[in-house]
């Protein structure tokens, strides 16, 4: 529960717009209403309302309201509040949270948020471990047989001739050997424009050429954009490699993973979207890449994108068919 409260506390620097009063509450009760609220607030944030909106149904929760859900199909807000309201009851029944909000007849939008909300935070609001309430679709190398893996693995790279390849865990570290040249982190959409000219910089005082660069940099845009929108959040790392005069791009995020059943569509399919992939992203990826490397599993993911550093090569981006 502290590391809750701790948590709450940094994710925003300022005042609550309007604070509870106190109440006279036992810890179970304010336990019960901080995690709500706190769910509550990251649902809101990821279905794209304001930090203000998100604050106010923290605060209601906080107040020790309590919607019925029949009383609330018209309220966007205390929809949601209801909403974490329930996945904390269903917790405390040992059901299979993911699988439950699957089932709700509500929007596709809202639906996601849930499903993030909990994959990224329930080691801290979420008390229940049962064996099933690992979402059932998300790659782990802890739960996953390995030989599946391995077909969609080997399927993926025949496909693509490739230039996709599935890696493990322990493979990261290959691909992450070399001269660091950048590392910044990605927490909120206005960290996209930032790390995106950081890397712009760092590229043009290595002395790549402005279309090599440009090209490079529309796919890291696609690359650190998708960590936003799929995950809490990211890191960036920019890797010289002048033994094999490779450039890397390593993204790497929290987020709940990538489904392994829905890789072959992403990655074979121009457009293809579902509703945690990447649509076009991993298509664009293929086309201006060397390669693209992906480990993802329940606790994250991270992206290698692998660039030709030949300053002497005239084409700087793979021929699009």
């Amino acid at each position: 529960m502290r590391r809750l409260f701790n948590i709450i506390k940094n994710s925003s620097e300022e005042d609550l717009p309007v604070k509870p009063q106190p109440l006279d509450l036992s810890y179970p009760e304010l336990e019960l209403m901080t995690k709500r609220g706190f769910l509550a607030r990251k649902i809101c944030h990821y279905i794209g309302l304001t930090p203000e909106i998100g604050d106010a149904v923290f605060n209601r929760s906080l107040a020790g309201l309590n919607p019925q859900y029949s009383d609330v199909n018209n309220n966007q807000t205390e929809l949601i509040l209801e909403l974490s309201h329930t996945m904390l009851n269903w917790d405390k029944q040992h059901l299979d949270i993911p699988q439950q909000i699957i089932n709700l007849d509500i929007k596709m939008d809202l639906q996601n948020a849930m499903l993030k909300a909990y994959e990224i935070h329930k080691q801290d609001v979420f008390t229940s471990t049962p064996q099933h309430t690992e979402h059932k679709h998300v790659v782990s190398f802890d739960e996953q047989e390995n030989n599946e893996w391995e077909v969609y693995r080997d399927v993926i790279y025949a496909a693509t001739q490739g230039q996709f390849l599935l890696i493990s865990y322990e493979e990261v570290n290959k691909y992450t050997e070399g001269t660091v040249l950048l590392n910044t982190e990605i927490k909120n959409r206005s960290d996209i424009p930032v790390s995106r000219n950081q890397a712009k910089d760092t590229l043009e005082q290595k002395g790549f050429s402005k279309s090599k660069i440009m090209s490079w940099i529309l796919v890291l845009s696609e690359a650190i954009t998708n960590t936003i929108k799929h995950a809490e959040e990211g890191k960036l790392t920019i890797i010289e490699d002048k033994k094999n005069n490779e450039i890397r791009f390593v993204i790497e995020d929290k987020g709940p993973g990538f489904a392994l059943k829905e890789l072959p569509k992403n990655t074979l399919l121009a457009g293809y979207s579902s509703k945690k992939s990447m649509g076009q992203g991993f298509t664009l990826m293929m086309k201006m890449a060397r390669q693209v490397l992906l480990f993802t599993s329940s606790k994250g993911s991270t992206i290698i994108l692998i660039f030709d550093s030949s300053k002497d090569k005239v084409g700087e981006i793979h021929a699009i068919s």
